[in-house]
């Protein structure tokens, strides 16, 4: 799907070709075989059985082009892309996300159609998606537990949670959002339990709260205002969620 200059090197070295590889990427987007991006050195292919240089209308492309020009390029989709590939999220998000690592600068090419987050999560919760890196869900409960503010979709959230019940069980792994959140603090501990909750998995929810010290601090999911929902288990104030949720009144 990207054609990147190092690529187009490659070829012509395999072909004995000579010249300047971007040369041939400027003839080929003239002649309607490459598509502009906005990530330097990278195009879109546009295959002839298209009918005419049309793109692909992917709306990860500039996230490909990135992942292509630069491999250990460490941004991976979070919160609302995340959980529209994994086919949790009902609608497209009106902006992709990223997850990027602190010492990762956001690409230039993302601005305006993306935005960033930076919460880590390790390798073994990332998931490969149709070529794409992506959270998985026991990453993704962790990330939003993490840092609510960063699913801004809060209405979407709530509806694919509570629709999650029965669907998830075999992508789900409490044991494994335990090692995740082996050292984090009590409130994203609380907050995790409290998602588990939302998605009706009770048992898992006690579980986590049996791994880590009692809870005795109340934690915010949302803004500290006035309206939340307290839940009594993981002692979770929710002002963020509760007002989409259909659930009854706590634990």
């Amino acid at each position: 799907m990207v054609v990147t200059v190092e690529r187009l090197a490659t070829v012509m070295r395999q072909l004995g070709m000579s010249g300047d590889p971007r040369r041939l990427a400027y003839e080929l987007q003239r002649d309607g075989w490459l598509g502009k991006l906005r990530t330097r050195n990278a195009w879109e292919f546009l295959p002839g059985a298209r009918g005419g240089a049309h793109g692909s209308g992917d709306r990860f492309i500039e996230f490909r082009a990135q992942r292509a020009v630069d491999p250990d390029w460490g941004g991976v989709l979070a919160m609302e892309s995340a959980a529209s590939v994994l086919d949790l999220a009902q609608r497209i998000p009106g902006q992709e996300v990223v997850a990027l690592p602190e010492d990762e600068a956001f690409p230039k090419a993302l601005t305006g159609d993306w935005r960033y987050v930076r919460v880590g999560i390790p390798d073994e919760e990332i998931a490969h998606v149709a070529g794409l890196r992506s959270w998985n869900l026991n990453g993704l409960l962790v990330g939003i537990a993490t840092r609510p503010s960063g699913y801004r979709d809060v209405a979407g959230l709530a509806q694919w949670l509570e629709a999650s019940t029965d669907k998830q069980g075999e992508r789900f792994n409490e044991r494994r959002v335990g090692r995740l959140l082996a050292h984090a603090p009590a409130a994203v501990r609380q907050r995790a339990a409290y998602l588990l909750l939302v998605l009706g998995n009770t048992d898992g929810a006690k579980w986590l709260m049996d791994q880590f010290p009692p809870f005795r601090m109340t934690a915010w999911f949302g803004p500290r205002q006035s309206g939340g929902r307290f839940d009594t288990l993981t002692k979770v104030n929710d002002t963020l969620l509760a007002p989409y949720l259909g659930l009854g009144g706590g634990s």
